[in-house]
């Protein structure tokens, strides 16, 4: 009888534990469903910006809403110029890079641009008063950030427009970030400056003019998220989410200007009229509200970087940049408001 009983026992045990094991891991669900948001620590994401200034507002935009948060990711945003940009990224020392990425990919760094925000280059060539013209810039000292980076593209193409060419008759300094070129400038090392909207308002603001704006003499843009190779095919969905996060930053700068202003100013240190007047620039048709890039403006960009490479073969526009997660993100969002 009590053999009986014991193997009752351990017939209904099994059922018993099944039905308990299935309480523990609905309870456990509910309780990660609730917690989610709260409970799990977000991934530290470093990204490069080739300085403070409006080619990387999308990106504060995004941190200051909470859209990278929500993606899982807490965000460090590292100025640096393109050609550390790249090392580091490529190094893994950073996970995303909003710098220029096209020269060095030409030169066989396996990168790909992964979205674009500003489509119009918001650059000028600002000078101090005594420099009326570009002509005037001859046997003088320019600012860029380095060989790799949008500014040398703009001033070069306006010196060639004005029958000079860097190196020839123009010494070209690379100096980094704005806020070192600026300083440079102000303290009289050159005489000229690719300044982007608030770098020109800024400077503006102390005297200085623009005599070239870079719209007039090139195709190109500012402002990108790029990625490694590996890193698209390996890890696509992390950054996915980066993409789209972004792409919501860009969209939340054009949608909510009061907030633009104030972070915009607070992030660059200019004024908050000065910011505003950025804010009217770039929602006129200079940021791309879908972080697409127009084929023109590509095959522009590749051509200049193959004259600087020395690239004679005729390069694809996939193998530089690749919007498939730009244009997902865009689909999934297509009835999302900041």
């Amino acid at each position: 009888m009590a053999t009986d009983v014991c193997k009752s026992a351990y017939r209904r045990k099994p059922r018993t534990a099944m039905f308990l094991s299935f309480v523990v891991l609905l309870f456990g669900s509910v309780v990660r469903e609730a917690f989610a948001g709260s409970a799990a620590e977000p991934t530290r994401l470093r990204i490069s910006i080739p300085g403070v200034g409006s080619s990387s507002y999308p990106l504060i935009m995004a941190q200051k809403k909470g859209y990278f948060r929500a993606e899982g990711y807490e965000v460090e945003l590292i100025p640096m110029a393109a050609g550390l940009a790249v090392k580091t990224l490529l190094a893994g020392e950073v996970g995303v890079t909003a710098a220029g990425t096209v020269l060095a990919n030409l030169q066989g760094a396996k990168v790909r641009v992964v979205m674009g925000f500003i489509r119009e280059l918001p650059y000028d060539l600002v000078v101090p008063p005594e420099i009326r013209r570009v002509e005037d810039l001859r046997g003088r000292k320019i600012a860029v950030a380095d060989r790799g980076s949008v500014t040398f593209f703009v001033v070069r193409s306006i010196l060639q427009a004005h029958g000079m060419e860097p190196d020839r008759d123009v010494t070209l300094l690379n100096m980094g970030t704005p806020a070192v070129r600026h300083q440079a400038l102000l303290a009289g090392i050159v005489h000229g400056v690719v300044a982007n909207f608030d770098g020109t308002a800024l400077l503006a603001d102390r005297g200085y003019h623009s005599v070239a704006k870079a719209g007039r003499f090139m195709k190109g843009f500012a402002g990108s998220l790029s990625v490694t190779q590996e890193q698209l095919e390996k890890r696509p969905d992390d950054v996915f989410r980066a993409v789209r996060a972004t792409l919501k930053g860009i969209r939340a700068y054009l949608a909510q200007r009061d907030e633009a202003i104030k972070y915009s100013s607070a992030w660059t240190k200019i004024s908050a009229d000065n910011a505003a007047k950025v804010h009217e620039l770039m929602s006129a048709g200079a940021l791309a509200p879908d972080g697409l890039l127009d084929r023109e403006t590509m095959e522009s960009v590749i051509q200049e970087s193959r004259e600087v490479a020395g690239v004679k073969r005729a390069v694809k526009l996939d193998e530089v940049f690749d919007f498939r997660l730009v244009q997902r993100a865009n689909d999934e969002l297509r009835s999302w408001r900041p």
